[in-house]
């Protein structure tokens, strides 16, 4: 195979790389673009030559597998085991230590996710540390190279992985196997979950929020700036109040220019909390100083917390007498009933329903207006499922921002208007689940799969829940339902409920996570 690339090309190759992945390859490492295209080629063994395998990859008829090939080939990680002590040290001492008991998981268990984990080092690292602090844990690792995963499911490492000999992990956790190999001890492989996540391209599956601790490791230094705070918009989004994050020394200055999380010192060693006071005092003033560029600022005096903090308690459904003109009947809606407010805040369609109007507000940003009129429209005699509707809207807006407490207040109200429909039960177990209760998350969804047999996100989340319980069976069951109803649709359309991930990616997620459990 011919290896010449123009550089016309791969410029367009680096503007896609960065663009699906949010990977940044300036010109100085294009060449290891060039070698990750060569590499590509051979392995799909279909093209004479580098340039045509690129134009491939560069076309709308690429194939995602032949897109997982290439980025494989691009993105092998440098880890092994106990890498950076110190920091390591901390993390066990003064975070996992102080948050056992009390975490988010199950009886308290500390929730970690290990972002880009590779072939497994970190979060098997994390593993061993727990088991021997005796700490609970629940321990996710992701990557989006889908061949290192596997790697790091079998837990087969050579030598190379070994190169911290500062204590005895390798004598106590590894034997022996085969020439120049060390097979981890199964007991440390079933505390670690692994699945396949393009951390730009992928909403955050469910599985991964509530977390107590994020390790985002020599990560961050590989993306572009539109992908560093994407990036880190999702690990705040992941992390429970008060959660951790931690980052090498190298990208701290990253964080610090996002502006979200609050800076913490324990000795030397610099980590970060999620602390929403923080963000409410330094956010856009660090983030100004840092990209200088646009930035949607909150006006002076605006607080989003309190504005979406409202008595809950004083709006209920109206449920009127019996009418039999009354079921397809909803009150039309005057001009003065919408939120007042500069013309291009609002766009607000004639005829559009309480619902829809607060879905135009929730895209702009503005959840306090979406509320407002969600919250004034329950004062007409709406019909008792469309009250249902706006009151599972209004819960879903309180999730969105955080406020669990009172999304589970608002999704019961929908439950009690409407008690055949499936979505709020889901809604209220994802809510459980955040707060860390399963054995609530898990009552609600499974009312939900019975409620609608065919709700994928709804078994999908059920087999993650199993799982976490270490109920193999059960999980492997929901997994199976959900690819069953996922091959009924098109691989490229959105999943209901899933924040927009595709058929064609959870059904690759769901099939690593069966691989691994079977």
């Amino acid at each position: 195979m011919i290896d010449f690339i123009s550089d016309e090309k791969i410029d367009l190759l680096s503007q896609m790389v960065r663009d699906i992945y949010g990977l940044k390859f300036s010109p100085d490492r294009w060449n290891d673009l060039k070698a990750a295209v060569v590499k590509a080629g051979r392995e799909l063994g279909k093209f004479k030559s580098a340039e045509e395998c690129l134009d491939y990859l560069l076309s709308p008829q690429v194939g995602e597998k032949a897109l997982e090939l290439f980025i494989n080939q691009l993105t092998i990680g440098e880890t092994y085991f106990f890498r950076d002590p110190g920091t390591l040290e901390v993390l066990e001492r003064d975070i996992l230590l102080k948050i056992n008991g009390n975490g988010s998981g199950r009886y308290g268990a500390v929730r970690v996710w290990s972002m880009a984990c590779a072939t497994g080092e970190e979060p098997y690292t994390v593993a061993m540390m727990c088991r021997r602090s005796k700490v609970c844990s629940e321990i996710f690792g992701t990557d989006i190279d889908s061949e290192a995963l596997l790697k790091a499911a079998e837990g087969r490492y050579r030598k190379w992985s070994f190169r911290i000999e500062s204590n005895n992990f390798k004598e106590v956790y590894f034997k022996p196997g085969a020439p120049n190999f060390f097979q981890l001890d199964q007991s440390i492989k079933d505390m670690v979950s692994f699945s396949r996540l393009n951390l730009i391209g992928d909403a955050l599956p469910t599985y991964l929020w509530g977390m107590d601790v994020v390790l985002c490791r020599n990560v961050l230094i590989y993306f572009s700036e539109n992908g560093v705070r994407l990036v880190l918009d999702k690990i705040w989004e992941s992390l429970n109040s008060g959660g951790w994050l931690v980052v090498t020394p190298s990208e701290s200055a990253l964080v610090i220019a996002h502006g979200k999380f609050e800076h913490v010192s324990i000795g030397s060693v610099l980590v970060f909390r999620k602390n929403k006071e923080y963000l409410s005092k330094n956010f856009n003033e660090v983030l100004n100083n840092f990209y200088e560029k646009e930035f949607n600022e909150l006006s002076d005096g605006d607080d989003l917390d309190d504005a979406l903090n409202f008595d809950s308690d004083n709006y209920i459904f109206c449920d009127p007498e019996p009418d039999p003109l009354a079921h397809d009947r909803i009150e039309p809606y005057a001009a003065s009933d919408l939120v007042s407010g500069p013309a291009d805040n609002f766009v607000s369609p004639e005829n559009l329903n309480p619902i829809e109007e607060a879905c135009v507000l929730r895209e702009k940003g503005d959840y306090a207006a979406a509320l407002s009129l969600l919250k004034r429209s329950l004062d007409n005699n709406l019909p008792r499922s469309t009250a249902a509707e706006v009151l599972l809207a209004i819960a879903e807006i309180k999730a969105d921002s955080g406020l669990l407490d009172e999304a589970a207040h608002w999704c019961n109200k929908s439950i009690e208007a409407d008690r055949v429909a499936s979505y709020p039960h889901f809604l209220l177990g994802q809510i459980r689940m955040a707060e860390g209760d399963f054995d609530a998350a898990l009552c609600e969804i499974r009312k939900a799969v019975f409620l609608d047999g065919s709700f994928i996100m709804a078994h999908f989340v059920l087999g993650n829940i199993y799982l976490s319980q270490k109920n193999n069976s059960a999980a492997v069951r929901h997994f199976r339902i959900s690819l069953q109803e996922l091959e009924k649709i098109d691989k490229d359309m959105p999943v209901p409920h899933s924040d927009g991930a595709t058929a064609g990616r959870l059904v690759e997620m769901i099939k690593l996570v069966k691989n691994n459990i079977v």
